[in-house]
């Protein structure tokens, strides 16, 4: 079975709190995939980029391997993680600038 992916960068965070906030609940999200063995995450880059390709901004990047796809998806649209976006309030861009996409493994 092919693997599902998180892939996320912050390039700027704009309220220290509320991303504060969101890291917490995050962090019990994650010990929780880690215990029933459905996601294993990875801080893959923090501080400055040793070499940015294309762009100028990374605070740091991070990368969350699910055993499938549906997995990726059921932990996105979950009850506790969608509890954990709201930490970053009614317009999340005041928050945090950053990306996160869900992909499938090749």
């Amino acid at each position: 079975m092919k693997k599902g992916y998180w892939s996320g960068q912050v390039i700027e965070v704009k309220n220290l709190q509320k991303w504060q906030n969101y890291l917490n609940k995050y962090t019990v999200i994650a010990k929780k995939a880690a215990e029933n063995n459905t996601g294993n995450y990875k801080a893959i880059g923090m501080g400055e980029p040793t070499e940015m390709i294309q762009g100028d901004q990374l605070m740091y990047a991070a990368l969350v391997e699910f055993n499938s796809l549906q997995d990726a998806l059921d932990c996105y649209h979950s009850d506790d993680y969608q509890n954990a976006l709201r930490e970053l309030g009614d317009n999340p861009e005041e928050t945090v600038i950053r990306n996160l996409a869900i992909v499938e493994g090749v």
